[in-house]
């Protein structure tokens, strides 16, 4: 399955930045179904990841170079955007 492989990468190859990952299927923000899916990472605190390198755009663009390889789905590392009125929070 595709989120176990996703979740793999990311709490081994990606374990200095990483904490924990949960992963969903069958939901997605577009909606339901069978084939959707998506996953929610929770990075360790700056001071156990130190580095530029170690920055939450820095690991989704390493997650998305290694989810292009994928051939049974396409998927999409990106950060969101910041809460209104909260600046960076």
């Amino acid at each position: 399955v595709v989120v176990d492989s996703m979740r793999e990468y990311l709490l081994e190859k990606e374990s200095s930045s990483v904490s924990s990952v949960f992963t969903v299927t069958g939901f997605n923000f577009a909606g339901r179904g069978q084939s959707s899916g998506m996953a929610f990472i929770m990075l360790k605190p700056w001071e156990e990841r130190p580095g530029g390198e170690n920055s939450v755009f820095e690991l989704a663009k390493r997650a998305q170079m290694h989810f292009f390889s994928f051939k049974d789905a396409m998927v999409f590392a990106f950060a969101p955007p910041s809460v209104l009125e909260l600046g960076n929070a």
